[in-house]
């Protein structure tokens, strides 16, 4: 997809062309050459082979080298909607998904019942932000960090943009340690962890290497071999299923179920930092509501479906009636209990196995794009490095942390997942309390794109960064992490208690909405801007 005219010589990332969208009057667009960013290799012929086969390869259309520069209207072609849709239930339809689910019973000693409630009702809140989010994408031509800037500012939107690298990179190492564990399980004692993390690892860099096009052609029937692979991991392990009943069927502790909030919410809501990365090049003629509805049905059905299947797997492991089942678990985690499940399939089930691991490339691969993309916002000058190189360098970064953190892995999931909800629940409530209050709702006349990277025109952020550290402040005082545990958490467990109790994404989200609204006005006030 290339602009109709070529780009100034002087400045080719702002050449500027209006247009009128549904949501407000005619505004201007920046017009950005989809390989702007590359480099310029028509001034020096390649004499030698690995030079001609990489000027080949970065002069194709299938690898996007564009960055985070918002996109012109006549780059935005693709009217494919649906992939709203499919490319979120492939990213989701995954066994670390399916892990998540198994922290409930697990780590807060939760019912199936409380487990299966909490996670069906809190998905509603956490899905429901990012799909808001995804919005952006179409109407704006912008990423999800770029639109950040309007509220933090040029160089205050570094600091979102910093915590969603490090988020990435958690995420990352979190799925490639559960797609290990899965290829261990095809077969014991001949497959190490850490090669199956190196595999996904190195295939996922691949996909996200070539950017939008091949994602999303990746994506589009990944989803099929999945979830009929969970459909028949429901089947073979139902007949053992009845024992998750059995498990807890005292009650929950209130700590426990407020703990396990947060982690179902940091699964979901982290997906806000970058979830208009993937649609971007998407009509902006598209509905609110439809790319809202698609993208909510996308994330929402996977990750409700799948986490209770977790809990549920979980909670019969460990009921004590399935000796089999906790053995494998205690032996090797999720991958062992799913391992033992399929037992029945025997050759079959081992192939489903192979089939769950590499799934997880289907999360990883999106993350790692939208890692390349987040990284130009962090440090500016990056934008001139074309967009794929970053896809190395993210996948350089979490592969030794994956293959550090296995061994620790439940403890690992939880703290992480805890985290980036905390400060996930902070950057939206900045974000949308911008677009909602001080720019009307509007996608179009609220959001001046001439100016993206002019941090004289662009909001100081002083005001989001105050009310950013406001909210982390009250996040902390109401956190539950291994290494501390805010008194606000302890306060609501009582004394006795030595975990449980974490509102920290509560708290922290509250307040970062609260400070933000007065603080901008006033800055708005002061600066004019």
């Amino acid at each position: 997809m290339r602009s109709s005219s070529p780009p100034s010589p002087s400045r080719p990332d702002t050449l500027y062309k209006s247009t009128s969208l549904e949501d407000g009057p005619t505004t201007p667009y920046p017009e950005v050459d989809f390989k702007a960013s590359r480099t310029d290799l028509s001034r020096h012929e390649p004499t030698s082979f690995p030079a001609r086969a990489w000027r080949k390869v970065v002069s194709t259309d299938f690898v996007e080298g564009h960055g985070v520069a918002p996109l012109a209207e006549s780059q935005r072609t693709d009217a494919k909607f649906i992939q709203n849709f499919t490319l979120w239930l492939t990213m989701n339809a995954t066994i670390a998904c399916f892990s998540t689910g198994t922290l409930g019973p697990v780590l807060y000693g939760l019912s199936l019942r409380d487990s299966s409630l909490i996670i069906a009702l809190v998905n509603i809140f956490s899905c429901g932000i990012p799909s808001y989010v995804a919005c952006f994408g179409p109407k704006l031509g912008a990423r999800t960090m770029l639109v950040a800037r309007y509220s933090y500012g040029y160089y205050g939107s570094m600091l979102p943009a910093l915590l969603n690298l490090v988020s990435f990179i958690g995420f990352c190492a979190v799925n490639s340690i559960v797609a290990g564990q899965v290829l261990v399980a095809v077969n014991p004692g001949e497959l190490s962890t850490t090669t199956g993390i190196v595999i996904v690892a190195v295939i996922s860099m691949v996909i996200s290497f070539f950017g939008y096009r091949v994602l999303h052609a990746c994506e589009r029937w990944a989803w099929i071999p999945i979830c009929i692979s969970f459909v028949l991991l429901a089947g073979f392990g139902g007949r053992h299923l009845g024992a998750a009943t059995s498990f807890n069927v005292g009650a929950s502790t209130k700590g426990g179920i407020l703990s396990f909030i947060s982690i179902i919410v940091g699964f979901t809501l982290s997906w806000s930092g970058c979830s208009a990365d993937f649609n971007s090049y998407m009509r902006p003629d598209v509905s609110k509501t439809k790319v809202f509805i698609l993208t909510f049905a996308g994330l929402y059905l996977p990750a409700c479906l799948l986490q209770i299947q977790g809990a549920a797997f979980a909670a019969a492991a460990l009921s004590g009636l399935v000796p089999t089942w906790e053995e494998a678990y205690n032996a090797g985690s999720v991958g062992g209990l799913v391992g033992v499940a399929l037992e029945p399939l025997h050759g079959f089930g081992k192939f489903l196995l192979v089939l769950f691991a590499l799934g997880m490339i289907s999360n990883n691969a999106p993350t790692t794009y939208a890692f390349s993309l987040s990284i130009q916002i962090v440090f500016p000058f990056l934008t001139r490095v074309p967009r794929f190189f970053f896809a190395i360098v993210c996948t350089a970064i979490y592969l030794p942390i994956a293959v550090v953190g296995a061994s620790e892995f439940e403890a690992a999931l939880s703290n992480f997942l805890g985290l980036i909800g905390g400060w996930s629940s902070i950057f939206v409530a900045v974000l949308l309390a911008e677009h909602f209050i001080f720019r009307r709702f509007s996608f179009t006349s609220g959001y001046d794109l001439s100016i993206w990277d002019r941090s004289s025109k662009l909001p100081p952020g002083i005001a989001a960064l105050f009310a950013s550290f406001c909210g982390a402040a009250l996040y902390i005082v109401g956190m539950d992490q291994v290494w501390f545990r805010g008194p606000i958490a302890k306060l609501i467990t009582g004394p006795d208690e030595h975990y449980g109790g974490d509102v920290g994404f509560e708290t922290g989200m509250a307040v970062a909405a609260i400070v933000y609204i007065p603080s901008r006005w006033l800055e708005k006030r002061l600066l004019g801007r």
